[in-house]
């Protein structure tokens, strides 16, 4: 997938092969509150989607 906007003054993140540009300011800020983690949940009782948190320790490949 590619977008069509410039990355101009932007930040180069990659983690497992998958490239994502944020503002430096930003870069700056989560350096200081720590980890972001986006995670998938799937559920068979329940809904299915995306968890993001913020400034958690990331606990490996575990599935906690």
């Amino acid at each position: 997938m590619a977008l069509e906007e410039s990355i101009e003054g932007l930040e180069k993140l990659e983690s497992n092969g998958v490239a994502a540009y944020i503002d430096k300011g930003l870069n700056e800020y989560l350096k200081n509150v720590g980890n972001i983690n986006i995670d998938y949940i799937a559920s068979e009782s329940g809904p299915s989607g995306y968890r993001v948190s913020i400034g958690e320790k990331s606990c490996g490949n575990c599935k906690c």
